[in-house]
């Protein structure tokens, strides 16, 4: 996995525990740390985080959904807007993590673990809240390059980063645009009120909580997928209406697109 660019002392306890909960798939490599329960429950053991009880399949689902719900807050937070849909999947996905609100002897108000303590996610959410009290949840970005995504927290002086590095991510989009500039609008998701954001198979990938090899397994039926997890992606493919850039891909191999 890639490590942070950032100063690990200057990033506050609850922006990293975020961002590391978001970082645990790295989608430049298709890679997720969480391929199965038990590796969502060693990833909560080993951020401190109590876990009750023994985690399943639709614990991994709920936690892939809120990650990618919360990149695309990220992404919000670096200028983009948010694929359609997305927010509201992320609503709806919080609805599924217990909490309640409490307040101090003061008065004021915040957010607790639901009673029985059986939603680990519970913590990221909380994260989420102290981060936003302390002021530093706009700081957390994704990185504009599309093929990375990657959280990061933005150290620039004005609060204008785009990149998780700009010696990497970021010199490479220069870089693109000024060598390959036929298919260098594919490598910087475009700010909010430029050209719209089209759906990359990463979308559909996040959407449907599964690697980005399945969707394209799903697409070209080269492997066998089963139902339920071909119908979550057919689902996806629909809700972001989604259509794979066959000419693009042409230009990237140097094959023709009549001929594959």
């Amino acid at each position: 996995m890639k490590t942070g660019a950032d100063a690990v002392d200057a990033v506050p306890a609850a922006v990293r525990l975020v961002r590391e909960f978001v970082n645990t798939v790295e989608w430049q490599r298709d890679a997720d740390a969480w391929e199965t329960p038990s590796d969502l429950a060693a990833w909560c053991n080993g951020e401190g985080i109590a876990v009750a009880r023994e985690l399943t399949g639709d614990d991994l689902t709920l936690a892939r959904r809120i990650r990618e719900g919360v990149r695309e807050v990220l992404l919000a937070h670096a200028g983009h807007d948010a694929m359609p849909g997305a927010l509201a999947d992320l609503r709806d996905a919080l609805t599924h993590v217990p909490l309640r609100m409490t307040f101090d002897a003061e008065g004021r108000p915040g957010l607790a673990r639901g009673d029985d303590g059986s939603s680990p996610l519970a913590a990221v959410v909380l994260a989420i809240d102290t981060a936003r009290t302390e002021g530093s949840w706009m700081r957390l970005k994704a990185c504009s390059r599309d093929s990375c995504r990657w959280a990061y927290w933005d150290e620039s002086r004005n609060r204008s980063g785009r990149w998780c590095s700009m010696a990497g991510c970021g010199n490479y989009v220069k870089m693109r645009r000024r060598n390959a500039p036929a298919i260098a609008v594919e490598d910087a998701i475009p700010l909010a009120g430029e050209s719209p954001r089209m759906p990359r198979m990463i979308d559909v990938a996040a959407r449907a909580g599964v690697s980005a090899k399945t969707v394209s397994n799903v697409i070209t039926g080269a492997v066998n997928v089963g139902a339920a997890t071909r119908l979550r992606v057919e689902a996806a493919i629909e809700e972001l209406d989604y259509r794979p850039n066959l000419a693009a891909r042409a230009l990237r191999t140097g094959r023709n697109v009549a001929g594959g």
